[in-house]
Parts: C-alpha cells; structure tokens; sequence
C-alpha cells in the first residue's frame, strides 16, 4: 500500500510541469510585448533574421491604413480587402529586398498601390495615362471632399479618373501626404505627382460642375 508520504511526493512532482506551460505562455506574451515595442525596421530586421512572428506585428500596425487605401482607390470592400491581403503577403515574400531607404510604411504602401493600379488596368486596360508637364492648379475638390454632403459625390467622380490620377489624388489629398510622399509611392518624378495631381482636380471640378 503506497504510503501518504509517497503520493505527495509524487504529486510534488507534478507542480513544476504546470509552471512550465505557464511560463510557456508568459514568454509567448513578453515576446508579443517586446515586439510591440520595437520599431517597424527593428521588426523587419528580425524577419529578415528568420524569424516570422515580428511580421504579424507589422501587419497588426498597417493593416487598417492598407486597407482604408484600398478603398478608397477601388471603391469597393471585397476588392480592398483582398488587395490589402495581397500587399502584405508580397510584403513578406520581398521583406529581404526592403533596404530601409525608406519608412517601412511608404514601401507597404508602393506595393498597396501598385496592386490596386495593376488591378484597375486590368479591369480597364486601354485606360490612358497622363505624363505631360503642366502647371498645378487650386485644390477645390479638397474643400468638397471635406464637406460630408458632396463626399460621395466626389468619391464617385474619383472613381472616374484615370488610374495614375486616382492613386495621385487618393494619397495626396485624401490621404493628406505630401508630394515628396506620393513621389517615394509612386516611384514618379515629384513633377509627374503634381502634373496628374493637376489633372485629376481639374476633371474632378468639371465632373462636380456638371452634377451640381
């Protein structure tokens, strides 16, 4: 018969096995705290390193942006969502070829646009692209896209322009960014960025002229 003495024992036993699934799970969340902490180039370093869970992370910090920015340039949910989920698997299957010249989210969102351009030429591939330099002109759709009664309209008539204007237009006034930003986007010349920049308020304001 086993003796008291000996069942304690060998239930004594047993105590550090639960400690260590705890700990388990303590340095599964310190890890996740330590990444939150780190900045988006310390991340990608590490996955670049080999080590994959950073990258979960990154995609916690953008995704709600790279989607937002899909959005707005395809105007429509399913659409952006998948682009939004392509970005960020091309994100990772060319995180080595990232070399930190720029913020890691201006490159995110080259590759977001990008994929939302490829897709629109697709979808509408004798779509002209506009390259001539011109003179820039008064932001006026700014003050509309701002006023929540006109906001749908000028999303629709952004759907409209063509898919350099679109992109320009979305990041640089709906998305606030400067020219330089939208240039680094891009990979355009900063005057290309203004010249469709141009274009596109200029047909937008021919659009809103003929609808209100």
């Amino acid at each position: 018969m086993k003796s008291a003495r000996s069942t304690r024992t060998k239930q004594s036993r047993r105590i550090p096995d639960k400690k260590t699934g705890s700990n388990g799970v303590n340095s599964f969340v310190e890890k996740l705290s330590k990444y939150r902490q780190l900045s988006d180039i310390e991340l990608v370093q590490l996955v670049k390193g080999g080590e994959p869970e950073p990258f979960d992370e990154l995609v916690r910090r953008h995704s709600v942006k790279i989607h937002d920015l899909c959005y707005k340039i395809l105007r429509n949910y399913d659409d952006a969502r998948d682009m939004a989920q392509e970005t960020f698997i091309k994100a990772y299957r060319k995180i080595k070829k990232f070399d930190g010249r720029s913020k890691f989210s201006t490159w995110l969102y080259r590759i977001a646009v990008n994929n939302c351009l490829n897709y629109l030429k697709k979808q509408r591939p004798t779509e002209e692209i506009y390259e001539e330099m011109m003179s820039g002109g008064k932001d006026d759709p700014v003050e509309r896209y701002r006023s929540k009664k006109l906001r749908e309209m000028i999303y629709s008539a952004v759907e409209k322009l063509p898919t350099v204007q679109r992109a320009v237009f979305t990041l640089r006034t709906l998305e606030d960014m400067s020219y330089q930003e939208v240039s680094e986007i891009l990979k355009k010349p900063i005057s290309t960025v203004k010249v469709n920049h141009h274009l596109a308020v200029k047909n937008l304001r021919n659009h809103m002229k003929e609808i209100i």
